[in-house]
């Protein structure tokens, strides 16, 4: 740790005071960040493929042995760098107090949107996660600029910073985004042109070269002056009050009608406090050449970590390409030992007996051509005698095998690679015909991914105190009136009036008023939540809620599907909706809202016309309707009584007529038994008088027989 000058310790106030400060501010930060910067220097140009110590590689180089590089280790950044990508964090804003409003957040939370989409703040976001990937740590900034070159309005801007060795910290920061540094010093390039126009009486004078990384050149060239910006956080002593209001003013901030809070003995509520102000110096290589206070709390560069250790006092910073260099060096000796022993080793010869090649010459060179046919000449064992038993054929010995040793020292330091990375698994190092389930695969990654989340969570901090910086900065630099461009979380741009004065004394989407915080939404980018949010919507109109799904949110199924013309039909469905008219109203100009508000207004009184008359022949219809069913009740009463006497009638003469036939059937019975009961009477007299003349027939016949 550097040691501090003597009279470090007295607060600088004039120009030259605050030069002698920067500059030694700027030693201290270079003794404390030596080593770091060395490996990280390192580590850049190994991962860029320079893996070879030079003394090494020239070595072989000039006795033209072969020095492979196998760069695995580009290939273990990018998968942690482009996964930090897909798993982006994005800024939320929530309401904390002192008047601050739900409605209110989802405004300031789509400015900071805004403000990404408009700066491209994806660059300062990837760009400072990857330095943290490689070398242990990275930077972005925020800044202030004019939105065009004939606007008094100002817009806020997220900015890279490409080489991490420009920014010079205060060693005694501990956060991980470097939001408890008193001071930085942050080197930059300015072409000659603008700075001789905007500091047209300054001296043409370089900045100190800096540390490692940063003195590769010149600062001052034929193009650009190297300058340096100058940060820094004085605490300026203030009394705070405790006003009867309960809310709490520095002394220098109380205006008239603060009335300070007086305690049990008679005092005015106060404590002894400090203003934190933030100031900021440009300067050349003699002298302060602007300055600034800036609003805020902090300084608004911020820094993302990779992995930090303390000892003793000393901290260290490094990336996972540290972890790597050794096991690719490893990697590297193998391959190329076992490219040696393969490609270059000499090609396997034949073994001829003397005499067996004469006359053919291209035996020469049969072990690096392809021949069809290879002709030799037959030698005898005993050339003196012809009958002597023949040689055998020529005999091609065998090739150079790469040792089993190479081979498994090579795959061993490809599987310490993978362990190093955070990665033990591959999906192609799966048995043949072996089934992985997409769980296990899951599983793979989620592994994979917990091998290195502290660069994803170290990048969800950095993103959060970037949020914090703007939701400071947004009540300075957007305090006007004017219409301001939001972006809602799905993407879709919205203008919005803010700080606008409201008929009735309120202003609407005052944003000087409340406090507010941020939090970070982790996970799948919008993209990725698009796609699996377009699936969960489509499933949801096979079940039965699909009916009032469609009529309140159809804009919003079709707006989710990945189709040409998706938006067009989706912006044609919005004001099918009340929510989705709404939104479309505040999208218009000034005069076509205006047009639209008349438009709606008109169908509004024709529609509660529509609506009175409807009322008014409902009433009647039900009035007529309610005559009708008396006068129905009178006629149906009527023919009821009529039908009763008719049907009393008719049971009557039917009662009389049953009675009637039942008497005629009765009488007809009688006659019949009465004339039945003569038959028989009669019939009993003809067979007595039958048999009377039977007996008499007898008797005359028995007397004429005698």
């Amino acid at each position: 740790m550097p040691s501090i000058p003597e009279d470090f310790d007295k607060p600088a106030e004039t120009d030259e005071e605050i030069f002698l400060e920067a500059d030694r501010r700027l030693r201290i930060s270079i003794e404390a960040m030596g080593d770091n910067t060395k490996s990280a220097i390192e580590a850049l140009e190994f991962e860029d493929g320079h893996q070879w110590p030079d003394d090494i590689k020239n070595a072989r180089r000039l006795t033209g042995r072969p020095s492979l590089t196998i760069n695995h280790t580009r290939t273990f950044v990018r998968r942690v760098v482009n996964n930090m990508r897909q798993q982006r964090p994005r800024i939320k804003v929530h309401p904390t107090g002192d008047g601050a409003r739900i409605e209110k957040a989802k405004v300031i939370a789509g400015m900071i949107r805004h403000i990404e989409t408009r700066s491209k703040a994806s660059v300062a976001y990837d760009g400072a996660g990857e330095s943290a990937v490689k070398i242990g740590w990275g930077y972005a900034r925020v800044l202030s600029e004019w939105e065009s070159e004939t606007s008094f309005q100002q817009e806020l801007k997220i900015l890279a910073i490409r080489n991490q060795f420009t920014v010079y910290d205060d060693p005694s920061a501990q956060l991980p985004t470097g939001a408890d540094r008193d001071w930085l010093i942050l080197s930059e390039e300015m072409s000659r042109q603008d700075y001789k126009r905007k500091y047209p009486k300054a001296d043409n004078a370089e900045w100190r070269r800096g540390g490692p990384g940063d003195d590769g050149k010149l600062w001052e060239s034929k193009e650009k002056v190297r300058l340096a910006e100058y940060f820094r956080v004085c605490k300026k002593p203030e009394t705070l009050y405790l006003l009867t209001s309960g809310k709490a003013k520095f002394g220098s901030d109380m205006v008239e009608g603060d009335i300070a809070l007086v305690g049990p003995d008679g005092q005015k509520v106060s404590r002894k406090s400090f203003r934190r102000v933030i100031e900021w110096y440009r300067l050349n290589g003699r002298k302060v050449v602007e300055k600034q206070t800036l609003p805020g709390r902090w300084i608004p560069v911020v820094r993302c970590l990779g992995n930090v250790l303390d000892i003793n006092g000393q901290v260290r910073y490094h990336g996972m390409v540290a972890d790597l260099m050794d096991a690719n060096r490893m990697l590297n000796y193998w391959a190329t030992c076992e490219t040696e022993l393969v490609a270059l080793a000499p090609r396997a010869p034949w073994l001829v007996a003397e005499g067996q090649t004469d006359g053919h010459p291209e035996w020469k060179d049969a072990n690096q051509k392809a021949y069809s046919t290879l002709v030799f000449k037959a030698v005898h064992s005993n050339p003196e005698d012809p009958s002597s038993p023949p040689l055998p054929p020529p005999q091609k010995i065998p090739a150079v095998e790469v040792p089993a040793g190479v081979i498994n020292a090579r795959q061993g330091a490809e599987h310490d690679m993978m362990a190093l990375a955070g990665m033990p698994h591959e999906p192609g190092q799966d048995k043949p015909g072996e089934v992985v389930s997409g769980v296990a695969l899951r599983q793979r990654q989620a592994l994979s991914d917990i091998g290195h989340f502290q660069y994803y969570d170290n990048q969800t901090q950095f993103i959060a105190h970037i949020g914090e910086i703007l939701v400071d900065y947004i009540p300075y630099y957007y305090s006007e009136e004017r219409m301001q461009r939001i972006i809602g979380e799905d993407g879709v741009p919205e203008i919005v009036p803010i700080n606008q004065r409201q008929a009735e004394g309120e202003i609407k989407n005052d944003l000087s008023v409340g406090k507010y915080d941020v939090v970070m939404d982790t996970g799948p980018g919008y993209e990725t939540k698009r796609m699996e949010g377009q699936e969960a919507m489509l499933d949801l109109l096979k079940t039965p809620l699909a009916e009032p799904i469609v009529k309140v949110g159809a804009d919003l199924i079709v707006r989710n599907m990945d189709f040409a013309g998706a938006e067009d039909l989706a912006d044609r469905l919005l004001p099918t909706n009340p929510q989705g008219m709404q939104k479309a109203v505040q999208a218009l100009p000034k005069e076509a809202q205006g047009i639209v508000m008349a438009l709606q207004t008109q169908l509004q009184q024709a529609q509660q016309v529509i609506q009175q008359q409807a009322l008014e022949i409902k009433f009647k219809g039900s009035i007529e309707k309610g005559w009708m069913e008396v006068e129905r009740e009178k006629t149906d009463k009527q023919v009821g009584a009529k039908v009763h006497d008719t049907q009393v009638r008719a049971s009557t003469d039917l009662t009389k007529q049953r009675m009637a036939d039942t008497t005629k059937l009765q009488v007809a019975e009688v006659d019949g038994a009465v004339q039945l009961l003569n038959t028989n009477t009669e019939a009993a007299h003809d067979r007595a008088a039958a048999k009377e003349m039977v007996k008499s027939a007898e008797k005359a016949e028995k007397k004429n027989g005698a």
